[in-house]
């Protein structure tokens, strides 16, 4: 492939974030990171089981790649029950909880890396769900709808800086319905990094 050619793909995109990871970072620093090594845990076995693959990092964020939507979506729905689960216990002494959004899209590859807006509305999901919560677009929507037993929320059209898109909520509890209007959120910033051949290389999504 020549410089000036672009490798793209299709790809389902899973990213996935902790609520709150600052704040519990000032609270207690090594306990966090204990709790946020055992929540990888978790989230590690559940990626081999679905064939899932993270293809990059940044900090508290995990951004990982599917081949099937059906796959990403029971991933996501199995890692919040198992989070659930994590938190109601009384030995569980850091509570972490996770905001995840799904997305499928044309990404581009680079560097063992993917890029683009089917990635960039992946992490703008991400940003749009509830805690605990799982937000997804219309078209992982429409392919997992029939194959799967979750209930959804139709959130409807959502505007995030220059990106339109349908937007559900996945229900894992009936007080997680809820009703927005169409909006535009307030710009952040996800950065991580990726190396290659010994350099380093930075990477934004702005939300």
């Amino acid at each position: 492939m020549s410089p000036n050619e672009i490798d793209r793909k299709l790809a389902v995109i899973f990213v996935a974030d902790v609520v709150g990871y600052s704040k519990h970072m000032e609270n207690d620093e090594n306990a966090t990171l204990k709790a946020y090594g055992k929540c990888e845990t978790i989230l590690n076995k559940l990626l081999k089981k679905y064939k899932g693959s993270i293809f990059n990092t940044a900090g508290d964020s995990v951004l990982a790649e599917f081949q099937s939507a059906v796959n990403a979506v029971e991933c996501a729905v199995d890692f919040q029950n198992e989070l659930k689960k994590r938190n109601e216990s009384k030995k569980t002494e850091v509570k972490l909880e996770f905001r995840i959004g799904i997305n499928m899209g044309d990404v581009v590859m680079k560097d063992g890396n993917l890029l683009g807006d089917g990635v960039n509305i992946a992490a703008r999901l991400e940003a749009l769900a509830q805690p605990n919560g799982i937000s997804i677009s219309k078209s992982i929507y429409d392919i997992v709808v029939p194959k799967t037993k979750v209930t959804f929320n139709d959130l409807g059209v959502q505007k995030v800086k220059q990106n339109t898109f349908h937007a559900y909520d996945i229900l894992l509890d009936p007080s997680q319905k809820r009703k927005i209007k169409t909006q535009s959120f307030n710009i952040t910033m996800i950065t991580w990094h990726s190396s290659c051949n010994s350099h380093s290389i930075r990477w934004h999504i702005l939300l």
